[in-house]
């Protein structure tokens, strides 16, 4: 049980087209597998088929138009080409109808959709909420700058408070050094 033959070289092995390989393996007809991107065929298969070993079923139409359907014995039967024009009609009319019902009944929940929305919040109120939650934003942005210059203008004062508070400092213990040495002389 050998999966050596690719579908290219399948379909040229059965004379087909690769669609028909795949319509093969997808009707489990030809086992295949999969090897990285490639799909490999099972060799036995391959050969049965090759052979002649599965046989579909088709329609064949002869000269007076009458169709004649192959069986797996390989044996035709003649059936006469009666189609029921009639039944075919009726079937279709009743998907119209179906199909119109769903429509109406889908637009009619459209329309009830589209009036609770209305109902639910005017077109005057939601602009106006929507021009206030503008209005706010913009105030509350103002509102950032302001406290951003405030913050700015504290840090400032805060920094040269500090500034003052370290020359001080050394002033004080600049004049503590000296009165400390001034009185020690003293003595």
């Amino acid at each position: 049980m050998s999966y050596t033959i690719d579908r290219n070289e399948g379909a040229k092995i059965l004379s087909c087209s690769t669609r028909t390989i795949d319509r093969y393996i997808s009707a489990g007809k030809i086992r295949s597998k999969r090897i990285g991107k490639k799909v490999y065929l099972h060799d036995e298969d391959i050969r049965i088929i090759q052979n002649g070993g599965i046989q579909e079923d088709y329609i064949v139409l002869d000269s007076e138009g009458q169709v004649m359907v192959s069986h797996e014995d390989s044996t035709f039967t003649r059936r006469p080409v009666m189609v029921d024009y009639k039944q075919l009609f009726d079937d279709a009319q009743k998907s119209i109808e179906r199909k119109d019902t769903l429509i109406q009944e889908l637009s009619y929940r459209a329309g009830q959709a589209e009036a609770e929305l209305k109902n639910s919040i005017s077109m005057i109120e939601y602009k106006k909420a929507t021009m206030l939650l503008e209005s706010s934003k913009m105030h509350s942005e103002e509102e950032k700058k302001n406290l951003d210059k405030k913050i700015g203008e504290i840090t400032m004062d805060l920094e040269q408070k500090n500034t003052t508070n370290i020359v001080l400092m050394i002033l004080v213990s600049i004049l503590f050094i000296v009165a400390v040495i001034l009185w020690f002389f003293a003595l």
